[in-house]
C-alpha cells in the first residue's frame, strides 16, 4: 500500500486516522441524482451512468468529535472506439479507472502495519535454524525423540557457548540461563536419557509427556529469543504511533498461532503451551 495521509482536525488541530469512513451519499455525474450508498451501481453489466460516480463520506474526529465530509472519486469511466475494416463494425467499448481515496481508514492502516510485523518475524525466524528442531516432531517413539533431542541440544549447547564443549552436558544447560522450570526438566530429562540408553529404566507415559512439554518448551524459547524483540509492545507503540497495541497483537497472535501450530501438531498439551507462550510473549 502507497503511504495515505493522515487527517488532521480543522477544529482540535488533532492528527489522526479515523477507525472508518461511512458513506453518506452518491452523485450520479450525468443526472445529478442523490442516491444513499452506492449499492448496484456497480454490476456484471457494467456502471451506469457511464462517467463518473461521486460518493460523499464522513467521519469524525476522536479528539472532539468534529464530524468531517469528503467527497471521493470512486468509479470513472473513459469511452473507446474499436474500429475495424467493416465501418458497421464500429463499437463503443468503455475503460474503467478506480481512483485511490487519499486517505485511509484504521482496518486499512492496522493491515498495514500487521504485514510489517509479519515480515520482520519471518525475516527473524530465518536465523534459527528450525529443520533440526521441526524434523523432531515426526519421531512418534518417545525414546528416540528423546535421544534426538539430548543430541541437538548438545549441538545447540556448543554453537550457543564457545570454548566450553569440554564441560558435561548439565553444565552446558545451565550456561544457556533458561527459565528455572525448564532447566530443572532438562536436567532431570538427561539423567532418565542416560539410564534409559543403559537399560536400567523404561520411560512412564507421565516421562513421556514431559519429553514432549521439554522439547516443545526448548523450542518456543529458541523462537521467543529471536521474535520478542520484534513483538515488544513498546517499540511497536513508539514505531506505529497510531495504532491500538492491542489490536495489533490480535494479528500477531493469530499469525503466531497458526505457525506455531502448524509446527507443535502435537495434541492438546502442546496447544496449552502454545496459547501460554503468546500469552505471555504479547504483553501489552
Amino acid at each position: 500500500m502507497n503511504k495515505k495521509e493522515k487527517l488532521n482536525c480543522p477544529l482540535c488541530n488533532t492528527k489522526f486516522i479515523p477507525r472508518t469512513f461511512y458513506p453518506e451519499e452518491a452523485t450520479f455525474s450525468s443526472d445529478g441524482k442523490l442516491l444513499s450508498g452506492f449499492n448496484g451501481y456497480i454490476s456484471s453489466s457494467g456502471v451506469k451512468p457511464p462517467e463518473v460516480i461521486l460518493s460523499s463520506w464522513i467521519t469524525y474526529c476522536p479528539n472532539c468529535n468534529y464530524v468531517m465530509r469528503f467527497a471521493k472519486e470512486l468509479v470513472k469511466k473513459e469511452k473507446i472506439q474499436a474500429q475495424s475494416v467493416v465501418t458497421k463494425d464500429i463499437k463503443e467499448k468503455y475503460n474503467n479507472y478506480y481512483f485511490g481515496f487519499p486517505f485511509e481508514d484504521y482496518s486499512q492502516y492496522l493491515s498495514d502495519v500487521a504485514e510489517k510485523v509479519k515480515n520482520s518475524i519471518k525475516k527473524s525466524l530465518k536465523g534459527i535454524d528450525l529443520n533440526i528442531w521441526e524434523s523432531m516432531y515426526e519421531i512418534e517413539d518417545t525414546f528416540k525423540l528423546l535421544v534426538r533431542f539430548y543430541a541437538n541440544l548438545e549441538k545447540y549447547c556448543d554453537a550457543q557457548i564457545p570454548n566450553n564443549s569440554n564441560k558435561d552436558l548439565p553444565t552446558k544447560i545451565k550456561l544457556l540461563k533458561l527459565t528455572p522450570e525448564l532447566e530443572k526438566l532438562l536436567l532431570e530429562l538427561n539423567e532418565l536419557r542416560k539410564q534409559t540408553i543403559q537399560g536400567n529404566y523404561e520411560l512412564s507415559s507421565n516421562d513421556k509427556e514431559n519429553v514432549n512439554t521439554a522439547v516443545v518448551n526448548f523450542t518456543l524459547n529458541l523462537i521467543e529469543k529471536h521474535i520478542k524483540p520484534v513483538v515488544d509492545g513498546k517499540k511497536l507503540k513508539t514505531k506505529y504511533n497510531y495504532v491500538d497495541i492491542k489490536d495489533l497483537n490480535s494479528e500477531i497472535t493469530v499469525f503466531l498461532n497458526g505457525y506455531l501450530n502448524g509446527l507443535f501438531n502435537h495434541g492438546k498439551s502442546a496447544n496449552n503451551q502454545v496459547k501460554t507462550f503468546l500469552q505471555n510473549l504479547l504483553i501489552n
